[in-house]
């Protein structure tokens, strides 16, 4: 689902969060949550994506889900996006691997944007559930 909202702060945001996952509170094993936050470069006045970096954003999530999604170490459950930054949240069971697999293969497909890497312990899924 896509949602528009607004974050904590009060500024607009727009979600969109993979639903197959919300009948569970979390899936087992998964107990760390992955945020990788990408700032935009071509965006309109408000802060999102134009047409052009909507390409840019898409490219980099099919990588990040080529990446990490690989024997579905990883799940990638949604997008949240404030202005000026885009952020493409997964939830992992290797959080070692994440940070190895960031490092050697994500940075060396992603070299239009940086992109910022934060791995945290998440077991109840409390940040995915912000997302619904």
């Amino acid at each position: 689902t896509k949602r528009k909202g607004q974050d904590p702060l009060g500024k607009p945001m727009v979600v969109r969060a993979h639903t197959g996952y919300s009948k569970f509170k979390g899936v087992a094993g998964y107990t760390h949550q992955v945020a990788l936050a990408v700032p935009m470069i071509d965006t309109t006045r408000e802060g999102f994506p134009n047409p052009g970096e909507v390409d840019a954003l898409t490219r980099i999530e099919s990588d990040i889900c080529e990446v990490f999604e690989v024997n579905r170490e990883s799940l990638f459950v949604g997008t949240r996006t404030i202005p000026g930054i885009c952020e493409f949240i997964l939830y992992t069971r290797n959080p070692d691997a994440v940070q190895w697999k960031f490092d050697n293969d994500l940075l060396a497909r992603v070299y239009t944007h940086r992109v910022h890497l934060k791995i945290q312990p998440d077991k109840a899924w409390s940040n995915y559930e912000k997302l619904l």
